[in-house]
């Protein structure tokens, strides 16, 4: 009996130190479990991350922690540069003064397209550039009546650019003579001449667009492009491209006007205030006493003329200071083209855009709001005629 009975109390024993083994079985494998996790997690920490280089043509939202990439030394050696340590240093702030004067900075871009040609006489041709087609009568009138126009609407270009075909040069230079622009400052640019229409050029239009050419255009476009010529798309980019070419010139320009045009205004402000009429009177008389009613009615008068006189003085030098007007003469496709690039649409929508002949499409440009289409297709000078 009592071995049985001390048997039993062995097993007892042994079967309370098996949840205690298994216990411990299972606190090891978490504490393995757990240095191993910690051994991973340090390794991706130490893991040096690999950033693609930054292309031109990526996309500004993407998160591109660093503006040169990730620089290479070396055929295998990287450098992680998360605040741009090797970038170069930022260029100096400009000056005061002519940070206000560029930020206050209007430019006003008067895209004209030229007058009546010979094409337009003939419908039935595919035109192009053709370089042989000049102004008619009509085309002549038309620019002199856009020069007078311009004249009274007080217009002053301090650059203006040509397409190098003859009827747009032709209406440049004779817009340009009324107005008092010297022919030769007339700069001419193969950015802004017509669209490129290849071996079509010249054909009949029913030789050419059949049905089955017409629905493919309609398939290709913006991109479809006769041969040996250009596409829609690609008009659009070189007039986007001179357009912005333009407002970086017309900057430069702002920027150093400015104290031109205030020192020539202080100058006229100078001899304005020194005129006979601004002057002390030498009469025996005192300005406190009493004057006859002539006297004070002529000096009034005087007072309120020369007031008029400087505020015409400042608003013309504002407005010298704040805006520059440049003449584009072009064509009429060529202007759709970058109507369609600034608004941001397709340029299929080109059909959708009326651009006549002689007519004035005017672009205003501030460092506020960008570019932005002030005027569309005005042809208010053609009343003249």
């Amino acid at each position: 009996m009592g071995s049985s009975q001390s048997s039993q109390l062995l097993d007892e024993e042994d079967d309370e130190d098996e949840p205690e083994i298994e216990e411990g079985v299972d606190d090891d494998r978490r504490r393995r479990t757990e240095l191993v996790d910690n051994l991973l997690v340090k390794k991706v920490l130490e893991q040096e991350p690999e950033m693609l280089p930054c292309h031109a043509s990526a996309s500004p939202l993407s998160p591109q922690l660093s503006s040169l990439g990730t620089p290479r030394i070396g055929p295998s050696i990287k450098v992680w540069d998360p605040y741009n340590v090797l970038s170069p240093p930022p260029h100096p702030p400009p000056p005061l003064f002519s940070r206000i004067s560029s930020s206050a900075a209007v430019t006003e871009v008067y895209l004209i397209s030229h007058g009546e040609c010979d094409l337009d006489l003939r419908p039935d041709l595919i035109g192009g550039r053709c370089h042989v087609a000049t102004l008619t009568p009509n085309g002549k009138r038309q620019a002199r009546a856009l020069a007078v126009f311009l004249n009274s609407e007080g217009v002053r270009f301090a650059s203006v650019f040509s397409s190098p075909l003859d009827r747009a040069r032709s209406m440049a230079v004779s817009v340009c003579q009324e107005m008092n622009f010297p022919e030769e400052h007339v700069q001419s640019s193969e950015a802004i001449v017509e669209m490129s229409l290849g071996e079509w050029e010249g054909f009949h239009r029913s030789e050419i667009y059949t049905p089955e050419t017409m629905s493919l255009m309609e398939r290709c476009q913006p991109d479809f492009s006769p041969p040996s010529g250009e596409s829609l798309r690609q008009v659009e980019f070189r007039m986007v491209q001179f357009l912005n070419g333009l407002r970086s010139t017309t900057h430069h320009i702002n920027a150093r006007g400015g104290g031109v045009s205030q020192s020539t205004t202080s100058h006229s402000l100078a001899t304005s205030i020194h005129r006979p009429s601004l002057t002390r009177k030498k009469s025996g008389k005192s300005r406190f006493q009493v004057m006859n009613d002539q006297e004070g009615s002529e000096e009034m008068l005087n007072h309120q003329n020369d007031e008029q006189h400087l505020g015409d003085i400042n608003g013309k030098s504002s407005a010298s200071q704040l805006s520059t007007c440049v003449g584009v003469f072009t064509h009429s496709l060529p202007i759709k083209c970058l109507l369609t690039g600034i608004l941001g649409c397709s340029s299929v929508m080109t059909d959708k855009i009326c651009v006549e002949d002689s007519s004035v499409t005017v672009l205003q440009h501030s460092w506020k709001t960008g570019w932005q289409v002030k005027r569309l297709n005005d042809t208010a000078h053609l009343r003249l005629l």
